[in-house]
C-alpha cells in the first residue's frame, strides 16, 4: 500500500510541473483532489482461527445416502467432518438408513474429499458455515470450540488415546524442549497439543522455543525430517514418518488425554429445529450401537459409501481398516455420554483450560461463557431410550472422562521421567506440614489441570526438609519423616481435587551433607521444597 501512494504522488508532481505554465490554481486544485481521494481503505484485522464477516459462506454440495429423495418430505441435516475413524459413523448412518429411520436425510460435507478443491474448507469457513446455520453440525475438537465458539457441544465423540503424538530427536523430557524448534500443522489440534505440552513445563512459546508452523502434518514431518525442527506434533499415520530422521515418541494422547472430539451443533438448529437435532442424536447413538454389536457389518457399510481413498476403509479389508483407525481412539458410547452430561463440570473445566492454553499462545477466545458451550439435553433424552443402549463395546474401551480408571496394573518400576514441573517451592504453616492457601493456588494451576487430563501419567512427589541445628541433634529418620509428611500433604490436597491416589509416588530426600545442622536461614530455605516429576510407564 505505501508503494502505491508514492507512485501516485510522483505522478501528481509530474502533472503539476507540466501544467504550471497553464495556471497554478488549476494545478493546486488537481493535487488537492488527488490527495483527498488517495486515502487507503483500512484492512480488516483478522484474528487467526476466528470466523470474520469476509469468511466464505458458500458450502460445497453435501453428499446424501442411497435413500435420499431430493423432493421427498423429510428434512435434511447437514454435518461437516474430516476423514477420521470415529467420524465415519456419519457414513455408516447413511448407508444403514438410520437417518431416514429417524425422520431426516443426513447430508455430509467431507473435508478434503478426493482432492476436490471444492471440499478444501478452511477452519475459518467451517466455523462460519456452522455459526450462520447453513450447517447443522460440525465434528471437531473441544479445543477448537473453546477458541472460536461457533456452536454448542451436544455430544462427545471420543478421546484421542494415542492418535495424536509429539516426536523429537535427542530429547527425553518436556523440559528439554527449551530453546528447540517445534513444528506442527498450523490451526490444527497438533498446534494445541504443542501449546499444552509447553504449558506443562511453563515454557514461553514466544521466547523460549521456536515455533515452525506448516500447512499440513505431512509437511510438518518433512520439516522435521529435513532437520529444520527438533520436534514435531501430528497424528497417525503421518507422524510415524518422523522415524526416518531419528525421531522417537516423546508424548502421546494416550498419556495426555487432552484431545477430545465433539459434536458441535449450530445455535440456529437448536433454537428452531430442536426436535430434528434430537432425531440426529438418536440416530448417532443407534449407529454406534449397531457398530459395537456388529463391527464387521458397520465396517462394510462404511466401505460401501465409496471414496475409499479418502476414508482409507476398503471393501476387501474393511474391518481391519476401520479397526486400525479406532485402536488409538477411545470412542464415547451413549453410557459414557450420559455420565459426562449428568455433570458437565469436567467438560466445562476442559474448555476453560483450553482457553488458558490458547491465551498463552496470544489467541483470545470468544466472549461466550464456557458453561454456555455445552447442552446436555439431547444426550440426556437419548439416554432415556432403552432401545439405544448397547450390549457391545468400542474397539478402544478406555474413555476416561467421568470414569473410574483401573490402575491396579500400573507400576512405577519402569517409569520414565517426562517432565519436572516448574512449581517447586511451597510454603507451609509454621513448623507444620499444612499447605498455605497460596500453595494450594499454585497446585491448582500447575498440577491439577495436567493430572486431571492424563490417565497415563504418574506423579512422583519428593519432599525435602531443612535440617536445622538442634540440641539434641535431629536424626536422619526425623528429617526424612518430616520431608515425607510435606510431600504427602501435597498429595492429599491433589487427591481432594479428584486425582486418583494410585497415581502418586511419594518419596523423600535429605539435604546435602554441608546443609545439615545449620542455623543459616538461607540454606534452610533452599532445602524446603516439594519437587514433582511427571513420569510415564510407556511411550
Amino acid at each position: 500500500m505505501p508503494t502505491l501512494d508514492r507512485t501516485r504522488i510522483l505522478f501528481v508532481v509530474i502533472i503539476a510541473v507540466a501544467v504550471l505554465a497553464v495556471g497554478a490554481i488549476v494545478v493546486v486544485n488537481l493535487i488537492q483532489g488527488l490527495v483527498e481521494g488517495d486515502e487507503p481503505t483500512p484492512e480488516p484485522v483478522v484474528q487467526p482461527g476466528r470466523p470474520t464477516p469476509s469468511a466464505n459462506l458458500e458450502s460445497p454440495d453435501p453428499i446424501f445416502g442411497p435413500d435420499y429423495a431430493e423432493n421427498g418430505d423429510l428434512p435434511t441435516y447437514i454435518c461437516g467432518a474430516d476423514a477420521f475413524g470415529s467420524y465415519l459413523t456419519l457414513q455408516q448412518m447413511q448407508m444403514a438408513g438410520l437417518d431416514v429411520a429417524n425422520g431426516f436425510n443426513l447430508g455430509i460435507v467431507p473435508f478434503l474429499l478426493d482432492d476436490d478443491p471444492a471440499y478444501d474448507i478452511s477452519e475459518e469457513q467451517r466455523n462460519a458455515l456452522l455459526a450462520s446455520g447453513q450447517w447443522d453440525c460440525l465434528l471437531t475438537t473441544l479445543d477448537a470450540v473453546a477458541l472460536d465458539a461457533p456452536g454448542v457441544i451436544t455430544a462427545i465423540v471420543d478421546e484421542s488415546a494415542g492418535a495424536d503424538q509429539l516426536w523429537a530427536r535427542d530429547i527425553d523430557t518436556i523440559n528439554e524442549l527449551r530453546g528447540k524448534r517445534i513444528t506442527f500443522a498450523r490451526g490444527s489440534v497438533g498446534e494445541y497439543f504443542v501449546h499444552y505440552v509447553l504449558s506443562i513445563a511453563q515454557l514461553n512459546p514466544r521466547s523460549q522455543v521456536t515455533l515452525v508452523p506448516a500447512d499440513s502434518v505431512a509437511e510438518a514431518v518433512a520439516v522435521f525430517n529435513n532437520r529444520q525442527a527438533d520436534a514435531v506434533a501430528g497424528w497417525e499415520p503421518d507422524i510415524y514418518e518422523a522415524e526416518a530422521s531419528g525421531g522417537t515418541p516423546l508424548l502421546s494422547s494416550n498419556q495426555l488425554r487432552i484431545v477430545i472430539d465433539v459434536i458441535v451443533t449450530s445455535r440456529e438448529a437448536i433454537d428452531e429445529h430442536a426436535d430434528l437435532v434430537q432425531d440426529f442424536h438418536n440416530a448417532w447413538f443407534a449407529t454406534l450401537k449397531a457398530q459395537f454389536e456388529d463391527f464387521d457389518n458397520a465396517a462394510s457399510q462404511i466401505a460401501a459409501w465409496g471414496h475409499n481413498d479418502w476414508s482409507f476403509v476398503y471393501p476387501e479389508t474393511a474391518s481391519d481398516d476401520l479397526r486400525a483407525w479406532l485402536e488409538n481412539v477411545a470412542q464415547a458410547d451413549l453410557s459414557d455420554n450420559a455420565t459426562v452430561m449428568r455433570d458437565t463440570r469436567p467438560i466445562i473445566n476442559r474448555l476453560e483450560i483450553a482457553r488458558r492454553v490458547w491465551a498463552a499462545a496470544d489467541l483470545s477466545a470468544a466472549d461466550e461463557e464456557a458453561a454456555n458451550l455445552v447442552n446436555a439435553g439431547f444426550v440426556n433424552r437419548a439416554a432415556q431410550q432403552a432401545a439405544l443402549a448397547s450390549t457391545g463395546e468400542p474397539v478402544n474401551n478406555t474413555f476416561s472422562i467421568g470414569a473410574n480408571i483401573d490402575l491396579s496394573t500400573v507400576g512405577s518400576e519402569d517409569a520414565a521421567t517426562l517432565a519436572v514441573l516448574p512449581c517447586r517451592s511451597f510454603t507451609f504453616l509454621p513448623d507444620s506440614t499444612e499447605l498455605t492457601i497460596e500453595s494450594r493456588r499454585i497446585l491448582d494451576s500447575c498440577v491439577v489441570p495436567t493430572m486431571s487430563q492424563s490417565v497415563g501419567l504418574l506423579l512422583e512427589v519428593k519432599g525435602s526438609s531443612a535440617w536445622p541445628a538442634n540440641d539434641p541433634p535431629y536424626t536422619e529418620d526425623e528429617i526424612l519423616e518430616f520431608a515425607e509428611a510435606r510431600a504427602q500433604s501435597v498429595v492429599d490436597y491433589l487427591v481432594s481435587q479428584g486425582i486418583d491416589p494410585a497415581r502418586f509416588i511419594v518419596t523423600e530426600t535429605l539435604p546435602p551433607e554441608d546443609h545439615r545442622e545449620t542455623d543459616d536461614p538461607a540454606i534452610q530455605a533452599q532445602d524446603r521444597y516439594v519437587e514433582m516429576t511427571l513420569v510415564t510407564t510407556g511411550r
